[in-house]
C-alpha cells in the first residue's frame, strides 16, 4: 500500500515540477514524512528526484545555462563534505526549517528598494555549496535555489532545465554520501523503482503541458508555489516542537 500510494503521488509531483521548475520535491518529501522513518526518507528521495530532474533537462537541454550550471557544480563537493560532517552529529537540525521559509518569504515579497539575488559567475559556487548542504540534510534544494530565478532575463523553459541540472547533480552525489553513512540502498530497491518510474512518466506529462503555458502565469505559479513551500516548512518547523 505504502509504495502504491508514494508512486502515485511521484507521478503528481513530478507533473508540479515541470510546470513550475519546484515543489514537486517538497510535496514529495512531505508525503513521504507519513509513510517512512526520517532516516529513509532524504536518500530514498534524492534518487527518485535524481530521475525526475534527470528527465527534466533532457527534455528541456537545448535550453539549459551552462555557464550556471557549471560554476554552481564548483561549489556541491564542498558542501556535501560539510554535510557528512553534519549528518554524524546531528539527526535532523528542524531550525533549518524556518530559516530556509523566511528566506523565501523575503524573496517573493521583499521591498522594490531592497536588493535583488541576481547571481552571476562564481556566486552560483556559493549557492552550490549551500544547496548541497540543505539538500543532503533536509532532502529538497529546490528551495534555496528557486529564489535566485526570479529573475527577467531567462525564459520559463531556461529556468526549468537549468535549475533542473544543479539538482540532478546534488541528488546524485548525495547516493555515495549517505552510501558512507551505512544506509542500504539494496533494502528499500522495489520502492525506489516504482517511484522512478513514476517520475519519469510524471515529467514527461509536465512537459508537454509547460509548452503551452504562459510566460506571466508560469510566473504565478512559479511564486505561488515557492510561497506554499514556505508555508510548509514553517509547519514542520512548528510541529518539531509540539
Amino acid at each position: 500500500m505504502n509504495i502504491l500510494i508514494l508512486t502515485s503521488f511521484t507521478i503528481l509531483t513530478s507533473v508540479i515540477s515541470a510546470i513550475a521548475g519546484m515543489g514537486g520535491g517538497v510535496l514529495l518529501i512531505s508525503m513521504m514524512t507519513f509513510v517512512l522513518p526520517y532516516q529513509v526518507i532524504v536518500p530514498i528521495h534524492g534518487i527518485v528526484q535524481f530521475i525526475s530532474n534527470s528527465s527534466r533537462a533532457f527534455y528541456l537541454r537545448k535550453n539549459v545555462r551552462w555557464g550556471f550550471f557549471g560554476y554552481f557544480l564548483l561549489g556541491v563537493p564542498f558542501g556535501l563534505y560539510v554535510a557528512y560532517l553534519i549528518l554524524n552529529k546531528i539527526d535532523r537540525p528542524d531550525f533549518y526549517y524556518l530559516i530556509l521559509a523566511l528566506f523565501i518569504l523575503y524573496t517573493i515579497f521583499k521591498p522594490k528598494k531592497m536588493p535583488h539575488f541576481k547571481l552571476e559567475g562564481y556566486q552560483w559556487s556559493l549557492l552550490g555549496f549551500f544547496a548541497a548542504v540543505q539538500g543532503s540534510i533536509v532532502g529538497a534544494s529546490g528551495p534555496l535555489i528557486a529564489p535566485f530565478y526570479l529573475r527577467d532575463d531567462m525564459s520559463k523553459e531556461e529556468i526549468i532545465s537549468t535549475k533542473a541540472m544543479q539538482q540532478l547533480i546534488i541528488h546524485l552525489m548525495k547516493v555515495p554520501l549517505f552510501l558512507s553513512l551505512d544506509f542500504s540502498y539494496k533494502e528499500y530497491s522495489l520502492l525506489i523503482i516504482c517511484m522512478s518510474l513514476a517520475a519519469l512518466l510524471g515529467t514527461f506529462s509536465g512537459v508537454s503541458i509547460l509548452k503551452k503555458f504562459d510566460e506571466k502565469l508560469f510566473k504565478i505559479i512559479f511564486k505561488s508555489v515557492l510561497f506554499l513551500s514556505a508555508m510548509r516548512l514553517i509547519y514542520k518547523f512548528i510541529q518539531s516542537y509540539l
